[in-house]
């Protein structure tokens, strides 16, 4: 059948340039990034409560949109954060796969049966809903050039006003928090002692406020119907919401019996300021706006970068002068540059794979041959993955880096199958017709064997389904479209290209050719030995069979002890840098000891730039005084001699023991979408309702023992119960007494330390807040609110002081809640040498032990996602396992074969973990992958040696001579092939860069599992073939006539002929050793 492409040359050439044709113009439209579309969809709700503190924005906000998000269809886990600031942060995380859009229409249906259970001040603000990914995209700073220019108010109301609006419609743009959020407000700062002088209360300044400054209707003069014409119509219209600060300050607060009034001015002052404070950027030192941009978690993060650098390229033009800007972060460098190292990573691995097959072929002719096909199955590898969906990102490049070794295979196969038997005297046209006829019983059978083995992927769900799929369904498909190629396109070429060789003496002694002749003699006695050791082991096969098992059960306890992981942490340009200040310290602290620490990080060489926020924590995204960060990012990979871990390790042990503050530095997550931080990340749930510092005692002690597991390096609360704060007790009886109504104390409270809303006004084109509170002498001390009044039913003023009596308590930063339990979230890292997943089951073990039973613990994020992938592994390698078994049973119409095939698979997995144990790696996701290819790769050269082997037997010869005579004319072609694969992934276990850990822990295990079941399988699977036979009782005398017409479906050379012809045909073996390749001309 595919002999007639020797004859069609252009036939098969246009096929191939067809499969390239449509590969480039798919490669074209692929989409860049670093994982397939792994995030799982996150809906996030947004409320603030103004005033309110961290517990009572959790009660009032976070537990009625809880309880009404919670059982949503699909959703995985909900938590929340309620910060000091009254703000509160609810993720709703749903299962990877699930409909964006239909979780977010969920959500918002069920957050606004929640609506009515709000604060009237929270309605008023109103929810914000919005789908986004948990990991940042990037940062986008804004300064001055001069660094004085512009201060951060006026910075941070640019970004709002001009740059925020236009980047949310980028296409695939998430939410977008600017970290300061000083956004402009209209202040109106009371001063206590004015407003006791004139008997005013902020409840009046309020109301005046509110009154006066409304949206006002006015209708239209001589608007039908009249009864009568009239020449004109005109609006009528007035001033209702101000727009100056002098317009607030003249609002009228009473107007007296004698004529005068009290106007906004006598007793404030009213000045455009910010809505909030406490928050300060900065960006190498300088003030600063700075944006976290996130990503929707269906959107390409290149795309969205590219779309936002576009963006801001724009608005820089307009632009006030001295103003300027940076992407200061940019995640999708790490990707480009992990990418573009896997990429120059396949050129390397194509280059070693075409010396690889040169010094095997020892002629330029049939090596091009190969090198010309491999591109063809590569490219067109690019068009069923644009049909499937797919992206070019770190698991389907290498896919492609790997499918290297396996497209060469059979286009090695037919030429070397073709330079055979032109050895024998056949010309290349005759001869090409021969081996193609010959080989395409095992090339389909390999490939098929390939490509069934990545069939139970495909049907793998959630995050690990997506992780495997990519990778395996490139391979699949690279090695289907090599099949084609090398049926097809190579033996065409191997009739144009190759030519009779000369045996003339001159040729083969040249001198250039001596360290090809030290290989041939070499190879030879190589192959003498293995046929040789095959003859000793068959002779011992009881013994071999128990040395075998012991090995199989040492691979399996092997396998167990691996420490185990889900994905390394990578180098990836930036990490974070958190400060935790003294509980309690005030922000101007906090912005200290940041720059002090910014600065630090800007006298390492490596550091590019810093971004510094003080008054918000990264590790739990919340905002107090005594948090903040800084961000360091960190020149090119290639202009660098520290990596981050050599930064984070010496800064580390500089502030190990510093006085002001301590410093906590964490890297990003390594997967997209999966958290913000590296690490495990753990949740404490106190699941009876005892309150918060009953569950932060109870996590204390808990964390005490978890440090003490030699597997944990640092186990990092990400909020904090010991927080002074003061209790006010109110004298209610004092209060009815001296005739204050209750809701006067309450309202003074809100307004003069706290902040009141009020309503709203019109400036620069939006509508800002207007909010009053008191001037810093009515709120420093609370001696300060002691002196403050309030007014009883007689319009006399009342001290607080003789009201409330205060008393030092202990609080939290942050009230965090997990599925709807509030909750102390823990940042864990593993030791060195220690693998996440050893980290889990002890940390799981101990909470059995010691945790109270009120207390449970619970995983998310990427430790979530490991534990779910944990239980899928063993499925995909045994139904991986049993479609090979299957598929080689409905070849051969036997089940000796494929088990004896599958008898490779130990060995495999023994150098596999061999290797990672000798590199101290663990067993991660990328190692899991190509333990799987590794199945298939040792059952494919079983496969040549087994199939051979029987085809042989049914031609006559003993079992024993079969499998001896298998090894001898199958040895080159095998260890051609898979030196060919160990070599193009060489590039892999000593990669470097961008994404290196990844390509380290497939490449070792690659070359570790095929090299040693490369050199084991040369020996046992004949070996084991012949005990299979001997088992049957088969001697291998004559054959049936059923396997006679059998013969040529099974083995590599047909069954055409005698078993003399056949045999000859095969390199004479006969003869003994291994055919050595003649020098072309």
């Amino acid at each position: 059948m595919f002999a007639r492409f020797v004859d069609r040359p252009i036939l098969a050439a246009v096929i191939s340039v067809l499969i390239t044709l449509i590969g480039t113009v798919a490669g074209l439209t692929l989409p860049i990034a670093q994982y397939p579309e792994i995030a799982p969809p996150v809906i996030n709700v947004q409320a603030t409560y103004p005033g309110a503190s961290a517990q009572q924005a959790y009660e009032a906000i976070a537990i009625p949109i809880e309880q009404e998000v919670n059982g949503a269809p699909d959703l995985i886990y909900i938590n929340s954060v309620s910060s000091t600031d009254g703000s509160v942060s609810i993720d709703a995380t749903f299962a990877v796969g699930s409909d964006l859009n239909a979780a977010a229409a969920e959500v918002l249906t069920r957050a606004n049966r929640a609506e009515a259970k709000l604060p009237e001040a929270v309605r008023a603000q109103g929810l914000e809903i919005t789908k986004s990914s948990r990991q940042r995209l990037g940062n986008i700073v804004l300064y001055a050039e001069d660094g004085a220019r512009y201060d951060e108010l006026f910075l941070s109301n640019w970004a709002e006003t001009q740059v925020i609006k236009p980047l949310r419609r980028v296409e695939g743009m998430g939410r977008i928090v600017n970290f300061s959020n000083m956004r402009y407000a209209m202040r109106v700062w009371l001063d206590p002692v004015k407003m006791e002088a004139l008997a005013i209360s902020p409840e009046t300044v309020s109301q005046a406020i509110e009154q006066q400054n409304a949206q006002i209707t006015t209708g239209v003069l001589g608007k039908p119907p009249l009864g009568q014409p009239t020449a004109f119509e005109l609006q009528l219209v007035t001033q209702g919401r101000l727009r100056q600060p002098e317009e607030f300050a003249n609002i009228l607060l009473r107007a007296n019996p004698d004529g005068s009034v009290v106007r906004v001015r006598d007793v404030a002052r009213v000045e455009l300021g910010s809505e909030q404070y406490g928050v300060n950027s900065s960006f190498d030192g300088r003030p600063a706006a700075t944006l976290g941009i996130y990503q929707n978690p269906d959107a390409n993060a290149v795309q969205v970068m590219d779309g936002a650098r576009a963006t801001m390229k724009e608005l820089a033009k307009r632009f006030p002068p001295g103003l300027t800007y940076r992407i200061a972060l940019d995640r999708t460098e790490f990707v480009r540059e992990a990418i573009w190292e896997v990429v120059r990573t396949l050129f390397e691995a194509l280059i070693l794979v075409v010396v690889v097959t040169y010094i095997f072929l020892q002629n330029w002719r049939a090596t091009l041959i190969p090198a010309i096909a491999v591109p063809v199955a590569l490219v067109g590898t690019f068009g069923p993955m644009a049909l499937l969906g797919f992206s070019f990102n770190t698991l389907s490049l290498l896919g492609l880096v790997l499918a290297v070794g396996l497209v060469v295979d059979d286009a090695i196969i037919v030429v070397e199958n073709t330079e055979r038997l032109m050895e024998e005297g056949a010309d290349p046209r005759s001869a090409s017709r021969e081996a193609v006829d010959e080989v395409a019983g095992p090339v389909i059978a390999t490939t098929l064997v390939l490509a069934a083995l990545f069939v139970p992927v495909a049907f793998i769900p959630g995050l690990t389904g997506q992780l495997y799929n990519q990778f395996a369904l490139t391979i699949a498909i690279s090695v289907l479209i090599s099949a084609v190629v090398s049926l097809t396109l190579t033996p065409a070429l191997c009739g144009l290209i190759l030519k009779p060789r000369e045996a003339g003496e001159a040729a083969r002694r040249a001198w250039w050719r001596a360290p090809l002749r030290w290989f041939n003699a070499g190879l030879e006695r190589a192959t003498g030995a293995v046929v040789a050791a095959i003859g000793v082991l068959s002779r011992h096969l009881v013994a071999l069979g128990i040395v075998f098992a012991a090995f199989a059960v040492l691979t399996v306890w092997m396998t167990m002890q691996r420490p185990s992981a889900f994905v390394p942490n990578e180098d990836q340009g930036y990490f974070f840098a958190d400060v935790a200040m003294p509980k309690g310290a005030s922000v101007d602290r906090t912005q200290k000891m940041v720059e002090r620490v910014g600065a630090a990080f800007r006298e390492l060489e490596a550091v590019d730039h810093t971004i510094g926020v003080s008054g918000r924590g990264i590790l739990s995204d919340t905002v107090a005084p005594f948090y903040g960060f800084q961000i360091p990012t960190l020149k090119p990979w290639g202009k660098r001699e520290m990596s981050a871990d050599d930064i984070i390790a010496r800064m580390q042990a500089r502030y190990q023991h510093d006085p002001d503050g301590q410093l906590r530095i964490v890297n990003p997550s390594p997967l997209p979408g999966l958290g913000s931080i590296g690490g495990l990340t753990l949740e404490i749930q106190d699941r009876s309702g005892a309150g918060g510092l009953k569950l932060a005692q109870a996590a204390d002690r808990f964390l005490a023992e978890v440090t003490k597991l030699p597997s944990v390096g640092r186990a990092l609360p990400t909020t904090s119960y010991g927080v002074p704060q003061l209790h006010l007790e109110i004298d209610r009886a004092q209060a009815e007494q001296l005739g204050v109504p209750l809701q006067r104390v309450f309202d003074a409270l809100g307004t003069y330390v706290g902040s009141s809303f009020v309503n709203l006004f019109n400036r620069f084109g939006y509508v800002y807040q207007v909010y009053v509170q008191s001037e810093a002498s009515g709120r420093r001390t609370i001696e300060d609110v002691e002196r403050l009044t309030v007014l009883n039913g007689q319009g006399e003023p009342v001290r607080l002081g003789s009201l409330v009596q205060a008393r030092f308590v202990s609080g939290p930063t942050a009230v965090l809640s997990y599925n709807t339990y509030p909750a102390i979230e823990v940042a864990v890292d593993t030791a060195s040498g220690a693998s996440s997943g050893t980290v889990i089951a002890e940390i799981e073990r101990l909470a059995t032990e010691r945790l109270p039973s009120d207390y449970a613990v619970a995983w998310t994020e990427v430790a979530y996602q490991e534990k779910i992938a944990g239980g899928y592994a063993p499925l995909i390698f045994g139904l991986g396992t049993l479609m090979i078994f299957l598929l080689l049973a409905g070849q051969y119409e036997s089940l000796r074969l494929p088990f004896v095939i599958l008898l490779a698979t130990p060995v495999a997995i023994f150098g596999a973990v061999g290797f990672l144990a000798l590199r101290s790696l663990p067993l991660d996701i990328f190692g899991q992958v190509g333990l799987l290819l590794l199945v298939g790769l040792a059952a494919k050269n079983a496969i040549l040696l087994v199939a051979f082997a029987e085809d042989l037997r049914r031609q006559g010869e003993e079992p024993l001579k079969a499998a001896q005579d298998a090894a001898r004319l199958r040895l080159r072609p095998i260890l051609m092939t898979s030196f060919a694969f160990i070599l193009g992934a060489v590039p892999l276990a000593i990669a470097s860069g961008a994404g290196a850990n990844a390509r380290l822990s497939m490449g070792t295990v690659v070359i570790g599992g095929l090299l040693v079941a490369t050199l084991i399988t040369l020996f046992i699977t004949p070996t084991f073939y012949v005990a299979a036979e001997r088992l049957l009782g088969r001697s291998g005398k004559g054959r049936t006539d059923g396997e006679a017409g059998k013969g040529g479906e099974t083995g590599e050379g047909t069954g055409k002929g005698t078993g003399k012809e056949t045999g000859n045909r095969m390199g004479k073996p006969e003869e003994g050793g291994a055919p050595a390749p003649q020098p072309a001309e």
